[in-house]
C-alpha cells in the first residue's frame, strides 16, 4: 500500500495550531520566567534586610565606608549596600545582584573593599540603598545630612536600581521590587511607580521631595 501524505490543507492546519501554540505558549513561558526572577530578587532584599538586623543588633548605626560617612553624598546607595559584604555580614556577592539586572561585581571583586573607593561603580551592586542618609555615629547621633529621626517602618531602605534602565519587565507589566525598613518586600507595578524616574528623584532643579523613592540611590 503507498503511504498516504499530508494534503495542502492539512498542513495549513497543522501549522496553523502550531502557530497558535507559540503564540500562547512563548509569552507565559517568558513571563514564568521573569517571575522566578523576580522572586530571587526579592529574596535577594530580604537577605540584605537580614544582613542589616545582624549588623545594627548591638550597636547604633548602619556599616559604611570606612573613614567616609562625614558629609552629605560622601558614598553612593550601592556602596552602603556594599558594606555588608565588606564588614563580612554578607560574604556571597551574588546577593547584590539582580538576576534580571545586567549588572556585575567580577564575583565580589568590584565590591570586597573600601580601599578603592573611586573604582566602585554603581554597576557593581543591582540595588539603590538610603546611602548618607542612614548615617549616625557610635553613639546614634546623626551626621550632617542624615535623616535624624529613626527610620519609621513604611519608609524604604532600597529597591531596584531603575536609573537608566528597568530591572523588571516592560509596558505595563513593568515594575520594581522595594524593601521597607521592616524588612517586608513589596512589588511596584508601573501604574503605582515610575521605575525611571522614582530612585533618587527629588523633583525639577532639587526642590521638594517627589515620589516614594527620592531618598534612595544607586
Amino acid at each position: 500500500m503507498r503511504r498516504r501524505g499530508l494534503t495542502l490543507a492539512e498542513l495549513i492546519l497543522t501549522l496553523a495550531v502550531l502557530a497558535v501554540l507559540i503564540l500562547v505558549l512563548v509569552p507565559t513561558l517568558i513571563w514564568r520566567r521573569e517571575e522566578s526572577r523576580r522572586i530571587r530578587c526579592r529574596t535577594n532584599l530580604n537577605q540584605l534586610a537580614k544582613a542589616f538586623a545582624t549588623y545594627t543588633w548591638d550597636r547604633w548605626f548602619y556599616p559604611c565606608p570606612l573613614g567616609r560617612g562625614t558629609v552629605p553624598n560622601d558614598y553612593n546607595g550601592a556602596e552602603w549596600l556594599a558594606a555588608l559584604h565588606w564588614s563580612g555580614i554578607v560574604p556571597e556577592p551574588s546577593v547584590f545582584l539582580c538576576p534580571t539586572s545586567g549588572d556585575t561585581n567580577r564575583d565580589g571583586v568590584d565590591i570586597g573593599t573600601h580601599h578603592a573607593p573611586a573604582a566602585f561603580g554603581t554597576q557593581t551592586v543591582s540595588y539603590a540603598g538610603m546611602h548618607y542618609h542612614s548615617q549616625t555615629n557610635a553613639s546614634g547621633a546623626s551626621i550632617a545630612g542624615a535623616i535624624p529621626e529613626h527610620f519609621p517602618p513604611n519608609m524604604p531602605m532600597g529597591s531596584d536600581d531603575t536609573q537608566g534602565s528597568v530591572n523588571h519587565g516592560a509596558g505595563r507589566r513593568g515594575g520594581m521590587a522595594v524593601l521597607f525598613f521592616d524588612s517586608h518586600v513589596d512589588w511596584l507595578p508601573r501604574d503605582d511607580i515610575a521605575p525611571e524616574t522614582a530612585v533618587g528623584d527629588q523633583g525639577p532643579g532639587g526642590g521638594a521631595p517627589k515620589g516614594l523613592l527620592w531618598q534612595l540611590s544607586n
